[in-house]
Protein backbone atom coordinates (compact mmCIF):
# COMPACT_ATOMS: atom_id res chain seq x y z
CA UNK A 1 0.00 0.00 0.00
CA UNK A 2 2.85 2.40 0.81
CA UNK A 3 4.23 1.87 -2.69
CA UNK A 4 0.83 2.54 -4.27
CA UNK A 5 0.46 5.80 -2.35
CA UNK A 6 3.92 6.81 -3.56
CA UNK A 7 2.87 6.25 -7.16
CA UNK A 8 -0.30 8.28 -6.66
CA UNK A 9 1.67 11.15 -5.14
CA UNK A 10 3.92 11.13 -8.17
CA UNK A 11 0.86 11.37 -10.41
CA UNK A 12 -0.36 14.40 -8.43
CA UNK A 13 3.08 15.98 -8.83
CA UNK A 14 2.87 15.53 -12.59
CA UNK A 15 -0.56 17.19 -12.58
CA UNK A 16 0.84 20.16 -10.64
CA UNK A 17 3.73 20.55 -13.05
CA UNK A 18 1.43 20.56 -16.07
CA UNK A 19 -0.48 23.54 -14.69
CA UNK A 20 2.69 25.63 -15.14
CA UNK A 21 3.54 24.28 -18.59
CA UNK A 22 0.79 25.86 -20.66
CA UNK A 23 3.33 27.76 -22.73
CA UNK A 24 3.71 24.67 -24.92
CA UNK A 25 1.56 24.55 -28.04
CA UNK A 26 -1.79 22.75 -27.70
CA UNK A 27 -1.06 21.44 -24.20
CA UNK A 28 -3.61 18.89 -22.95
CA UNK A 29 -4.07 16.97 -19.74
CA UNK A 30 -4.76 13.24 -20.21
CA UNK A 31 -6.86 11.52 -17.55
CA UNK A 32 -8.09 7.95 -17.83
CA UNK A 33 -8.33 4.45 -16.45
CA UNK A 34 -8.07 0.93 -17.84
CA UNK A 35 -9.78 -2.05 -16.24
CA UNK A 36 -9.19 -5.72 -17.09
CA UNK A 37 -10.44 -9.01 -15.72
CA UNK A 38 -9.01 -12.40 -16.66
CA UNK A 39 -10.57 -15.79 -15.89
CA UNK A 40 -8.72 -18.87 -17.12
CA UNK A 41 -9.88 -22.33 -16.00
CA UNK A 42 -7.73 -25.22 -17.26
CA UNK A 43 -8.75 -28.87 -17.14
CA UNK A 44 -5.85 -31.02 -18.38
CA UNK A 45 -6.37 -34.32 -16.58
CA UNK A 46 -4.04 -36.97 -18.04
CA UNK A 47 -1.83 -34.51 -19.89
CA UNK A 48 1.91 -34.69 -19.24
CA UNK A 49 2.35 -31.09 -20.39
CA UNK A 50 -0.54 -28.95 -19.25
CA UNK A 51 -1.35 -28.42 -15.60
CA UNK A 52 -4.93 -28.00 -14.37
CA UNK A 53 -5.80 -24.92 -12.37
CA UNK A 54 -7.63 -21.60 -12.40
CA UNK A 55 -6.37 -18.05 -12.81
CA UNK A 56 -8.82 -15.29 -11.84
CA UNK A 57 -7.62 -11.71 -11.41
CA UNK A 58 -8.49 -8.09 -12.08
CA UNK A 59 -6.23 -5.17 -12.97
CA UNK A 60 -6.97 -1.46 -12.61
CA UNK A 61 -4.70 1.12 -14.27
CA UNK A 62 -5.36 4.80 -13.47
CA UNK A 63 -3.54 7.04 -15.96
CA UNK A 64 -2.38 10.64 -15.92
CA UNK A 65 -0.33 12.42 -18.57
CA UNK A 66 0.21 15.44 -20.75
CA UNK A 67 0.10 15.89 -24.51
CA UNK A 68 1.69 18.73 -26.46
CA UNK A 69 2.17 19.73 -30.07
CA UNK A 70 -0.43 17.05 -30.98
CA UNK A 71 2.19 14.30 -31.35
CA UNK A 72 3.98 14.10 -27.98
CA UNK A 73 2.84 12.44 -24.77
CA UNK A 74 4.37 11.96 -21.34
CA UNK A 75 2.32 9.44 -19.34
CA UNK A 76 2.38 7.94 -15.87
CA UNK A 77 0.13 5.07 -14.74
CA UNK A 78 -0.05 2.35 -12.09
CA UNK A 79 -1.06 -1.26 -12.74
CA UNK A 80 -2.80 -2.62 -9.63
CA UNK A 81 -3.71 -6.32 -9.51
CA UNK A 82 -6.15 -8.14 -7.26
CA UNK A 83 -6.19 -11.94 -7.29
CA UNK A 84 -9.74 -13.12 -6.60
CA UNK A 85 -10.07 -15.13 -3.42
CA UNK A 86 -6.91 -13.69 -1.84
CA UNK A 87 -8.16 -11.70 1.16
CA UNK A 88 -4.70 -11.38 2.73
CA UNK A 89 -3.77 -8.35 0.60
CA UNK A 90 -5.67 -5.23 -0.39
CA UNK A 91 -3.66 -5.13 -3.63
CA UNK A 92 -1.84 -8.26 -4.74
CA UNK A 93 0.71 -6.41 -6.86
CA UNK A 94 1.37 -2.88 -8.13
CA UNK A 95 3.68 -1.86 -10.94
CA UNK A 96 4.24 1.51 -12.62
CA UNK A 97 4.04 2.59 -16.22
CA UNK A 98 6.00 5.70 -17.21
CA UNK A 99 6.80 6.54 -20.80
CA UNK A 100 7.25 9.12 -23.53
CA UNK A 101 5.41 8.59 -26.82
CA UNK A 102 5.61 10.27 -30.19
CA UNK A 103 2.86 9.46 -32.68
CA UNK A 104 1.65 10.76 -36.03
CA UNK A 105 -0.33 9.19 -38.86
CA UNK A 106 2.51 6.80 -39.82
CA UNK A 107 5.01 6.57 -36.97
CA UNK A 108 4.78 5.62 -33.30
CA UNK A 109 7.78 5.62 -30.98
CA UNK A 110 7.76 4.93 -27.25
CA UNK A 111 10.42 4.80 -24.54
CA UNK A 112 10.03 3.75 -20.92
CA UNK A 113 7.52 1.30 -19.42
CA UNK A 114 4.34 1.06 -21.47
CA UNK A 115 1.45 -1.28 -22.26
CA UNK A 116 2.04 -4.23 -24.58
CA UNK A 117 -1.23 -3.26 -26.33
CA UNK A 118 0.68 -0.60 -28.28
CA UNK A 119 2.22 -3.37 -30.39
CA UNK A 120 0.37 -4.48 -33.53
CA UNK A 121 2.19 -7.69 -34.49
CA UNK A 122 0.69 -11.18 -34.65
CA UNK A 123 3.09 -12.85 -32.22
CA UNK A 124 0.73 -15.80 -31.67
CA UNK A 125 0.52 -17.95 -28.55
CA UNK A 126 3.89 -19.46 -29.41
CA UNK A 127 5.74 -16.31 -28.33
CA UNK A 128 3.29 -14.88 -25.76
CA UNK A 129 0.47 -16.91 -24.20
CA UNK A 130 -2.83 -15.31 -23.19
CA UNK A 131 -1.97 -15.49 -19.49
CA UNK A 132 1.46 -13.90 -20.02
CA UNK A 133 -0.16 -11.07 -21.97
CA UNK A 134 -2.37 -10.34 -18.96
CA UNK A 135 0.05 -10.79 -16.06
CA UNK A 136 3.12 -9.43 -17.91
CA UNK A 137 1.30 -6.65 -19.73
CA UNK A 138 4.16 -4.16 -19.86
CA UNK A 139 7.06 -3.60 -22.25
CA UNK A 140 10.09 -2.17 -20.46
CA UNK A 141 12.32 -0.52 -23.00
CA UNK A 142 11.82 0.92 -26.47
CA UNK A 143 9.45 0.51 -29.40
CA UNK A 144 9.34 1.89 -32.93
CA UNK A 145 6.51 1.33 -35.43
CA UNK A 146 5.84 2.40 -39.00
CA UNK A 147 2.39 2.11 -40.64
CA UNK A 148 1.88 2.53 -44.37
CA UNK A 149 -0.92 2.01 -46.90
CA UNK A 150 0.07 -1.62 -47.41
CA UNK A 151 0.96 -2.68 -43.88
CA UNK A 152 3.29 -2.04 -40.99
CA UNK A 153 6.57 -3.01 -39.36
CA UNK A 154 7.59 -2.70 -35.70
CA UNK A 155 10.55 -3.37 -33.43
CA UNK A 156 10.68 -3.41 -29.63
CA UNK A 157 13.25 -4.17 -26.93
CA UNK A 158 11.69 -5.54 -23.74
CA UNK A 159 14.16 -5.65 -20.82
CA UNK A 160 12.17 -7.64 -18.26
CA UNK A 161 14.90 -9.00 -15.97
CA UNK A 162 17.60 -7.02 -14.15
CA UNK A 163 21.00 -8.48 -13.30
CA UNK A 164 20.91 -8.78 -9.50
CA UNK A 165 21.05 -11.25 -6.64
CA UNK A 166 17.33 -11.97 -6.93
CA UNK A 167 16.94 -12.30 -10.72
CA UNK A 168 18.74 -13.12 -13.92
CA UNK A 169 19.30 -10.63 -16.70
CA UNK A 170 16.55 -11.19 -19.29
CA UNK A 171 15.52 -9.32 -22.37
CA UNK A 172 13.75 -10.06 -25.63
CA UNK A 173 13.77 -8.27 -28.95
CA UNK A 174 10.38 -8.48 -30.66
CA UNK A 175 9.68 -7.57 -34.25
CA UNK A 176 6.75 -8.12 -36.60
CA UNK A 177 5.43 -6.86 -39.87
CA UNK A 178 2.71 -7.35 -42.44
CA UNK A 179 2.41 -6.44 -46.12
CA UNK A 180 -0.87 -6.54 -48.06
CA UNK A 181 -0.37 -7.60 -51.67
CA UNK A 182 -3.65 -5.99 -52.78
CA UNK A 183 -3.69 -2.53 -51.25
CA UNK A 184 -7.36 -1.70 -51.80
CA UNK A 185 -9.14 -4.83 -50.54
CA UNK A 186 -6.40 -6.09 -48.19
CA UNK A 187 -7.35 -9.70 -48.82
CA UNK A 188 -3.93 -11.31 -49.29
CA UNK A 189 -0.97 -10.67 -47.05
CA UNK A 190 2.44 -11.85 -45.96
CA UNK A 191 4.44 -11.06 -42.87
CA UNK A 192 6.57 -12.27 -40.03
CA UNK A 193 6.98 -12.35 -36.27
CA UNK A 194 10.32 -12.72 -34.52
CA UNK A 195 11.74 -13.01 -31.04
CA UNK A 196 15.39 -12.84 -30.03
CA UNK A 197 15.43 -13.94 -26.40
CA UNK A 198 18.49 -13.54 -24.15
CA UNK A 199 18.39 -15.30 -20.78
CA UNK A 200 21.62 -14.51 -18.95
CA UNK A 201 23.08 -14.88 -15.47
CA UNK A 202 22.76 -13.14 -12.11
CA UNK A 203 25.10 -12.13 -9.33
CA UNK A 204 24.84 -15.68 -7.95
CA UNK A 205 24.61 -17.63 -11.24
CA UNK A 206 27.41 -17.30 -13.79
CA UNK A 207 28.02 -18.83 -17.20
CA UNK A 208 24.40 -19.77 -17.83
CA UNK A 209 23.42 -17.74 -20.90
CA UNK A 210 20.56 -19.26 -22.90
CA UNK A 211 19.52 -18.10 -26.37
CA UNK A 212 15.89 -18.46 -27.48
CA UNK A 213 15.33 -17.21 -31.03
CA UNK A 214 12.03 -17.69 -32.88
CA UNK A 215 11.39 -16.73 -36.51
CA UNK A 216 7.87 -17.07 -37.99
CA UNK A 217 7.19 -15.94 -41.57
CA UNK A 218 3.60 -16.36 -42.77
CA UNK A 219 1.20 -15.83 -45.65
CA UNK A 220 -2.54 -15.47 -45.37
CA UNK A 221 -5.87 -14.45 -46.85
CA UNK A 222 -8.93 -12.63 -45.53
CA UNK A 223 -12.30 -12.89 -47.27
CA UNK A 224 -16.04 -12.86 -46.69
CA UNK A 225 -18.51 -15.61 -47.57
CA UNK A 226 -21.35 -14.79 -45.17
CA UNK A 227 -18.76 -15.33 -42.42
CA UNK A 228 -15.55 -13.33 -42.15
CA UNK A 229 -12.60 -15.66 -42.74
CA UNK A 230 -8.92 -15.23 -41.92
CA UNK A 231 -6.61 -18.12 -42.87
CA UNK A 232 -2.83 -18.06 -42.49
CA UNK A 233 0.05 -20.52 -42.81
CA UNK A 234 3.13 -20.01 -40.61
CA UNK A 235 6.57 -21.56 -40.82
CA UNK A 236 8.21 -21.84 -37.39
CA UNK A 237 11.96 -22.01 -36.88
CA UNK A 238 13.66 -21.73 -33.51
CA UNK A 239 17.36 -21.51 -32.64
CA UNK A 240 18.09 -22.31 -29.01
CA UNK A 241 21.28 -22.89 -27.11
CA UNK A 242 22.17 -23.39 -23.47
CA UNK A 243 25.72 -22.09 -23.63
CA UNK A 244 26.68 -23.65 -20.29
CA UNK A 245 25.84 -27.16 -21.46
CA UNK A 246 25.90 -27.15 -25.27
CA UNK A 247 28.32 -26.06 -27.98
CA UNK A 248 25.83 -25.87 -30.83
CA UNK A 249 22.28 -24.69 -31.40
CA UNK A 250 19.19 -26.86 -31.03
CA UNK A 251 16.87 -25.96 -33.90
CA UNK A 252 13.36 -27.44 -33.53
CA UNK A 253 10.75 -26.12 -35.96
CA UNK A 254 7.56 -26.92 -37.79
CA UNK A 255 4.49 -25.52 -39.49
CA UNK A 256 1.34 -23.93 -38.12
CA UNK A 257 -2.07 -23.37 -39.70
CA UNK A 258 -4.42 -20.76 -38.25
CA UNK A 259 -8.01 -20.35 -39.45
CA UNK A 260 -10.79 -18.17 -38.03
CA UNK A 261 -14.39 -17.65 -39.07
CA UNK A 262 -16.55 -15.00 -37.41
CA UNK A 263 -19.99 -13.43 -37.58
CA UNK A 264 -21.70 -10.99 -35.17
CA UNK A 265 -18.84 -11.53 -32.71
CA UNK A 266 -19.27 -15.32 -32.56
CA UNK A 267 -16.14 -17.11 -33.80
CA UNK A 268 -14.60 -20.49 -34.45
CA UNK A 269 -10.81 -20.58 -34.49
CA UNK A 270 -8.54 -23.48 -35.38
CA UNK A 271 -4.80 -23.64 -34.73
CA UNK A 272 -2.77 -26.68 -35.76
CA UNK A 273 0.97 -27.02 -35.14
CA UNK A 274 2.97 -29.93 -36.54
CA UNK A 275 6.66 -30.21 -35.75
CA UNK A 276 9.26 -30.62 -33.03
CA UNK A 277 9.28 -29.71 -29.35
CA UNK A 278 9.71 -25.91 -29.34
CA UNK A 279 10.47 -25.77 -25.60
CA UNK A 280 13.29 -28.34 -25.19
CA UNK A 281 14.71 -26.72 -22.04
CA UNK A 282 11.41 -26.34 -20.20
CA UNK A 283 11.75 -29.24 -17.75
CA UNK A 284 14.87 -31.16 -18.74
CA UNK A 285 17.80 -31.33 -16.32
CA UNK A 286 20.23 -28.50 -17.07
CA UNK A 287 22.47 -27.91 -14.06
CA UNK A 288 22.56 -27.97 -10.26
CA UNK A 289 21.09 -24.45 -10.24
CA UNK A 290 18.18 -25.54 -12.48
CA UNK A 291 17.62 -29.28 -11.87
CA UNK A 292 14.11 -29.15 -13.34
CA UNK A 293 14.82 -26.99 -16.38
CA UNK A 294 14.16 -23.32 -16.99
CA UNK A 295 10.36 -23.51 -17.23
CA UNK A 296 8.27 -20.40 -17.70
CA UNK A 297 11.23 -18.23 -16.73
CA UNK A 298 12.59 -18.86 -20.24
CA UNK A 299 9.46 -19.61 -22.27
CA UNK A 300 6.56 -17.12 -22.36
CA UNK A 301 4.54 -19.05 -24.96
CA UNK A 302 1.73 -21.56 -24.59
CA UNK A 303 3.05 -24.66 -22.81
CA UNK A 304 1.56 -27.10 -25.33
CA UNK A 305 4.15 -26.06 -27.93
CA UNK A 306 6.52 -28.16 -25.81
CA UNK A 307 4.88 -31.42 -26.87
CA UNK A 308 7.13 -34.36 -27.78
CA UNK A 309 4.41 -35.94 -29.91
CA UNK A 310 4.86 -33.69 -32.97
CA UNK A 311 1.37 -32.16 -32.91
CA UNK A 312 -0.59 -29.54 -30.99
CA UNK A 313 -4.15 -28.65 -31.92
CA UNK A 314 -6.35 -25.95 -30.40
CA UNK A 315 -9.99 -25.34 -31.33
CA UNK A 316 -11.68 -22.27 -29.87
CA UNK A 317 -15.38 -21.43 -29.88
CA UNK A 318 -16.31 -18.09 -28.42
CA UNK A 319 -17.56 -14.52 -28.55
CA UNK A 320 -15.36 -11.48 -29.24
CA UNK A 321 -17.00 -8.05 -29.49
CA UNK A 322 -16.35 -4.37 -28.76
CA UNK A 323 -19.02 -1.94 -27.54
CA UNK A 324 -19.56 1.79 -26.83
CA UNK A 325 -17.06 3.19 -29.32
CA UNK A 326 -14.49 0.51 -28.50
CA UNK A 327 -14.35 1.40 -24.80
CA UNK A 328 -15.66 -2.03 -23.70
CA UNK A 329 -14.23 -5.31 -25.03
CA UNK A 330 -15.60 -8.77 -24.21
CA UNK A 331 -13.69 -11.92 -25.21
CA UNK A 332 -14.92 -15.33 -24.00
CA UNK A 333 -14.14 -18.76 -25.41
CA UNK A 334 -13.82 -22.47 -24.77
CA UNK A 335 -10.62 -24.05 -26.10
CA UNK A 336 -10.24 -27.76 -26.78
CA UNK A 337 -6.53 -28.59 -26.82
CA UNK A 338 -4.79 -31.76 -27.99
CA UNK A 339 -1.14 -32.39 -27.04
CA UNK A 340 -0.63 -35.44 -29.24
CA UNK A 341 -1.92 -37.88 -26.61
CA UNK A 342 -4.94 -36.53 -24.73
CA UNK A 343 -7.49 -33.73 -25.01
CA UNK A 344 -7.89 -30.96 -22.47
CA UNK A 345 -10.15 -27.93 -22.21
CA UNK A 346 -9.70 -24.32 -21.19
CA UNK A 347 -12.41 -21.73 -20.51
CA UNK A 348 -11.35 -18.09 -20.73
CA UNK A 349 -13.33 -14.89 -20.08
CA UNK A 350 -11.74 -11.48 -20.54
CA UNK A 351 -13.41 -8.10 -20.06
CA UNK A 352 -11.57 -4.84 -20.74
CA UNK A 353 -12.51 -1.17 -20.36
CA UNK A 354 -10.48 1.67 -21.91
CA UNK A 355 -11.26 5.26 -20.88
CA UNK A 356 -9.21 8.36 -21.72
CA UNK A 357 -10.18 12.04 -21.64
CA UNK A 358 -8.09 14.97 -22.82
CA UNK A 359 -8.55 18.43 -21.25
CA UNK A 360 -7.09 21.52 -22.86
CA UNK A 361 -4.68 23.52 -20.69
CA UNK A 362 -4.41 26.48 -23.04
CA UNK A 363 -5.19 29.82 -21.46
CA UNK A 364 -8.12 31.63 -23.01
CA UNK A 365 -7.32 35.13 -24.26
Amino acid sequence: MRRVFTYLLLMVAVLFCTSEAAAQEDMKLLVGADFDTYFDNREYSGSEIGKSGTLFSARLTPTLGVEWNKHNRLVFAVDMWSNFGDDTKFISKARPQAYYQFENSKVTAAAGIFSREKMMGDYTELILSDSVRFYENRVQGLMGQYRGHRGFVELAVDWYGMYSVASREKFRILSAGRYYFDNYHRRFYGGYAMQVGHYAGSETIEGCVVDNIIVMPHVGARFNAFFDFDVSLHYVQTMQRDRANEESFTMPGGGMLKARMEKWGVFLEEQLYVGGNLQPYYNTYRSEAFPFGYGGDLYAGERFFGTDDSVYNSTKIGYDKRFFNNTLHVNAYIAMQYDGRVWGTKQVVQLSVRLLKDISLQKKR
